[in-house]
């Protein structure tokens, strides 16, 4: 009996293909030939694709699709695999922690023609392995060098289609972050892309997580969703950069290979230039599959693969019926205007029209630069007013909706500080204003919280203001949440000019480790007041400092 899980609505037999008793051929899949070829390889745009080099490719074939579920289950089924069970891959504000799931019951997968995940690479080199034994044919998991030549099709653009620098055009290639991703994060989890991992692309490509392989237009080889849909695992093991690469285009399998390379992107980020790379320990997510390569040209298509041809098509004209029927997304609102009086908010925008009637909706994010919130949904007429807004400084916008649909964002409208009412708690983002650190989402305390940080942490000589209202005079016991990878000199705590207490910061064990440290005991008075965090030392990170009312 088939197991069909809460992860995958399918209908069992019709949508599964059937599943016979008797063990299945391999669906070998569909390939193409990538001529020899001698091109230069890397970019000078990031350190880790440097340097720029010659290499020498022979005649290889690589397949045209992402290894999906269907082909996948041929090798469980004949094999037993011991697959993962646990994965990386329901969503929340972000991808949730490991959570009970399969290449067969995962959140993002809801077709057996769409890319196989939650495999990780061991899981997608054994298929490899057993493929070529059954078949006698030596296929494997494609080179660095090859995926990349044969990812840009000769091109020395971002992409294969060229640069796309209004984000326009890339949808119609892949499945990566847009404007339907916003769509289904906003109504699936109240987190946005936008601040987040590059944004999104200023386009729609119909869907908001995995999509069924070959549904958007193939490269110059007749290759399909190299640009993202999901990261695919290759051969090599992952080095910092290309010193010392092989020049004939073979994998590089020297060093601990702790980390393997993976290339392309996935649905659930902004799509990278083709030449980006990154490398991953045997790490188990909802979005990253594989696909396969061969030494010379490609071999004729065995009755299995044409039988598995026809039905894929069959789904992929009806992905692509359903995107053409997809209405219009709402217009962008336009003008959004602010009117801040102490905590009351007002917002104003022109009304959008169009067709059918509009709605609207209001977000909100938790400090400047971060990701937008749902507050206010339903709104009839353009205007909003926001009697709880916060005394910290962060960003409003707006969309129109239809029927559902949200069109993008309006321009932001940013608040300005107030005096912050000092409880039990300072948040260390809810600054003035800052020089030497930035504001960032971080996971701490097993919630999504925000905090101060920087590249390499907080800078050496960051200053942080804040406005406090201290509601009642007392002495206080200091403490701080923070992530260090360290021992460090700390920061200074000033008050109205005068230094109160210097907090030294110690190793927490990495920048995702957080913990609570002491300070010192405090005495302050009633009143507003001008805080201010002097930094003092680097590679740390701030949550919040903490005021304990003691007497």
């Amino acid at each position: 009996m088939q197991k069909i899980t809460k992860y995958i609505p399918l209908a069992a037999a019709a949508l599964l293909g059937g599943i016979s008793a008797q063990a299945q051929e391999p669906i070998e899949p569909i390939m193409v030939t990538i001529p020899a070829a001698i091109f230069e390889m890397g970019s000078e745009d990031q350190e880790t694709t440097k340097p720029v080099h010659t290499v020498n490719l022979k005649t290889f074939s690589m397949g045209i699709y992402e290894v999906t579920v269907k082909e996948y289950r041929r090798f469980v089924e004949a094999t037993n695999y011991d697959a993962p069970q646990n994965c990386r891959h329901e969503v929340d504000d972000w991808m949730k922690p490991f959570s009970e799931g399969s290449w067969d019951s995962n959140f993002p997968t809801r077709s057996e023609y769409m890319p196989v995940v939650c495999i990780g690479w061991k899981g997608a080199n054994a298929y490899a392995e057993w493929i070529a034994k059954e078949t006698g044919k030596p296929y494997r998991l494609p080179s660095e060098a090859e995926w990349e030549y044969a990812a840009l099709g000769g091109a020395r653009t971002k992409f294969h289609f060229g640069d796309d620098p209004d984000g326009t055009e890339i949808c119609a290639y892949a499945n990566t972050s847009d404007l339907a991703g916003e769509n289904f994060l906003q109504r699936s989890t109240n987190t946005s892309y936008v601040n987040f991992a590059g944004g999104k692309f200023n386009c729609v490509d119909h869907e908001g997580f995995t999509a069924i392989v070959g549904t958007y237009k193939p490269n110059q080889f007749g290759l399909y969703n190299m640009i993202s849909n999901v990261f695919e695992f290759l051969a090599d093991c992952y080095h910092p950069n290309y010193e010392d690469a092989p020049a004939d285009g073979s994998a590089r399998t020297d060093g601990t290979c702790e980390r393997r390379v993976v290339r392309g992107n996935s649905w659930h980020w902004k799509a990278n230039p083709l030449t980006h790379r990154a490398g991953f320990t045997d790490f188990v997510g909802g979005i990253e599959g594989f696909r396969l390569a061969l030494d010379g040209e490609a071999p004729a298509k065995t009755a299995e693969t044409q039988l598995f041809e026809t039905e894929l098509a069959a789904e992929q004209t009806r992905a692509k019926k359903r995107y053409a029927a997809t209405p219009a997304y709402p217009a962008t609102v336009q003008n959004l205007k602010l009117d801040q009086n102490e905590n009351m908010v007002t917002l104003s925008w022109d009304a959008v029209t169009g067709e059918g009637l509009h709605t609207y909706r209001v977000y909100r994010n938790f400090f400047e630069g971060g990701r937008f919130r749902l507050i206010a949904d339903n709104l009839m007429k353009p205007v909003f007013r926001d009697a709880n807004a916060a005394p910290h400084i962060y960003e409003y916008r707006v969309v129109a909706v239809q029927e559902n649909r949200q069109g993008d964002y309006s321009n932001s409208v940013i608040t300005k500080g107030g005096w912050i009412p000092l409880t039990n708690r300072l948040e260390a983002e809810h600054f003035s204003k800052a020089e030497g650190t930035t504001p960032a989402y971080s996971h701490d305390e097993h919630r999504l919280t925000a905090g101060v940080t920087g590249r390499g942490g907080i800078g050496e000589n960051a200053v942080l203001d804040y406005q406090v209202d201290i509601q009642e005079a007392g002495t206080f016991e200091l403490s701080h949440r923070v992530a260090s990878i360290r021992d460090g000199k700390g920061f200074e705590l000033w008050l109205d000019g005068k230094k109160l207490t210097t907090s030294k910061i110690l190793n927490t064990g990495g920048y995702w480790k957080w913990k609570t440290q002491p300070g010192d005991t405090i005495r302050l008075t009633a009143g507003r007041h001008h805080l201010q965090i002097r930094s003092l030392d680097t590679n740390w990170k701030l949550n919040w400092i903490g005021f304990a009312k003691i007497s």
